[in-house]
């Protein structure tokens, strides 16, 4: 992957409309005494101390690995990309000033090694979007080419600035609740080389060392916001209670998700375009897309695919507890696509392993429903996380960014 620059270009800074004022962070969803959120999971030492608190909760329970906890998988998430940014985004590559601001957020500045960041882990991102889309491989020019309208460079730059913007705004969040005092990006080095001295000088067996023996600006970064993060979403979901009733609603109402993974049936056509085969890649899409329009008039995927002689190949697809692992990795697309379907219902014409795909569900079998008692926590603690979302959702909805153009115009990839 290539390393985000600063390329020389001015003009004047752009802002979004001011919007209303950020609602206070402690505030949570009305709700019925009842139990306390417990709490997320976040690392802790002692040299942190100025972006989060010392403390290491412990876990949510039974159930709550598996149900979907977006703040955070965000957080985990956060923390592997920035890991990979580690590796992909020296400090020389930025050229300039790499504290000067990129953009604003209510005022905190985003700074363009800050955004450098977001886009070294948003980069691999970008480009699979681009060739799912439109076929197009990263390559000399890849960056810079319009695509759709929107060249995958300004697509690349967004995309980061939006998830930094989301992160600042709950580091704000976390200033207002008295969990972090600077979160400027300058405070921030400041902190890693304080942390980095200590380690050197205590050496990679001496008390208090954990992980490596120096950390990168990346990843320190990325470790200090999942701290920072975690402790925030610790006390605002301190207020959040919910009745046994609230939580039966919510385990009625999606009943199929604490259930085992339901037993899907499907027969799959495949038009390929590998090299070698008879239809050109154009061709098969049409021929795939035909197809599929006989199958939503009642024809079978054998008499839908009967047309097309050796072109059309027609097979058995299953999907369950046992085999899902395997087809998410052999064949992503179609196995997101059946996953939701009813039988006689058939996904979209999907591009994979060198054909087009459409798959009609033949059989499903719900999986085993788990008892309300043994999911209980793990409902709270996916309200909570819901909660928690809506909550960071208005704060970016209300902070005012003001985009540096004269910074932010410059940042771009090397090709």
């Amino acid at each position: 992957m290539r390393n985000a620059a600063l390329k020389p270009n001015a003009s004047k800074p752009s802002q979004t409309p001011q919007a209303a004022k950020a609602p206070e962070a402690s505030k949570a969803p009305e709700a019925s005494k009842a139990p306390q959120a417990s709490k997320a999971p976040h690392a802790s030492r002692a040299s942190r101390a100025s972006m989060a608190p010392a403390s290491r909760p412990s876990g949510r329970g039974l159930f709550a690995s598996r149900m979907r906890r977006p703040a955070v998988l965000a957080v985990a998430a956060a923390l592997a990309l920035a890991l990979a940014a580690a590796v992909l985004l020296p400090r020389h590559g930025l050229g300039g000033d790499p504290l000067r601001a990129a953009a604003t957020v209510d005022g905190a500045p985003i700074a363009a090694a800050e955004l450098a960041q977001a886009m070294a882990a948003q980069k691999a991102k970008t480009a699979a979007y681009y060739r799912t889309t439109y076929g197009a491989e990263d390559g000399p020019g890849f960056w810079t080419t319009p695509l759709g309208g929107e060249t995958p460079l300004a697509k690349l730059k967004r995309d980061a600035l939006a998830e930094t913007v989301r992160l600042k705004a709950q580091q704000l969040l976390a200033v207002r609740e008295g969990l972090a005092d600077d979160i400027s990006y300058g405070a921030f080095l400041k902190r890693l080389k304080a942390e980095n001295a200590r380690r050197a000088k205590a050496g990679a067996d001496g008390p208090g060392v954990y992980g490596p023996a120096q950390y990168t600006e990346a990843a320190y970064y990325s470790l200090q916001n999942s701290d920072l993060l975690g402790a925030l979403k610790e006390k605002l979901e301190g207020g959040m209670t919910w009745t046994d009733e609230r939580l039966r609603a919510y385990y009625d109402a999606h009943a199929e998700e604490f259930a085992d993974q339901a037993a899907v049936q499907a027969d799959v056509v495949a038009v390929s375009f590998a090299p070698g085969a008879s239809l050109s890649e154009r061709e098969a899409e049409e021929a795939a897309q035909a197809i599929a329009a006989k199958l939503d008039r009642g024809l079978t995927a054998a008499e839908a695919a009967s047309g097309y002689a050796d072109a059309a190949k027609v097979t058995a697809f299953a999907l369950d507890a046992k085999t899902a692992r395997a087809a998410a990795l052999q064949t992503p697309r179609l196995a997101s696509g059946v996953q939701e379907l009813r039988p006689g219902e058939r996904t979209a014409v999907l591009r994979e392993n060198d054909a087009y795909v459409v798959g009609v569900v033949t059989e499903r079998v719900p999986g085993a429903a788990h008892p309300f008692g043994d999911v209980r926590d793990g409902i709270r603690a996916r309200l909570a996380d819901e909660a928690y979302a809506a909550l960071v959702d208005e704060a970016v909805k209300d902070v005012k960014v003001v985009v540096q153009h004269d910074v932010y115009d410059r940042l771009a990839v090397d090709e």
